[in-house]
């Protein structure tokens, strides 16, 4: 069935797991629904904090200052957190 075929491909984080028995446990349709709707927020968070991960890992080519024309740099990864549309993401 698919619904086990999701389970076992998404993250191993506290957070699914406990996400995922409530939706295990859910009797009625409206509780199925907003725990589905809780998981796809939590998978969707995972995959944006992942994809800007891989982005800040890589390589990037900085442009020069358009006022003093000197070439901008990083400072350094710092972590920081930002609140979208499909919750807080780190």
């Amino acid at each position: 069935m698919i619904v086990s075929s999701i389970q076992s491909f998404c993250p191993e984080s506290r957070e699914w797991q406990q996400q995922w028995a409530v939706f295990s446990k859910a009797e009625r349709f409206p509780a199925l629904v907003c725990s589905a709707l809780q998981l796809g927020l939590l998978f969707a968070r995972w995959v944006l904090s992942t994809a800007l991960e891989e982005r800040a890992a890589g390589p990037q080519s900085w442009p020069a200052c358009e006022q003093c024309g000197h070439q901008l740099r990083s400072k350094g990864y710092r972590p920081r957190q930002l609140t979208t549309l499909i919750g807080v993401v780190r």
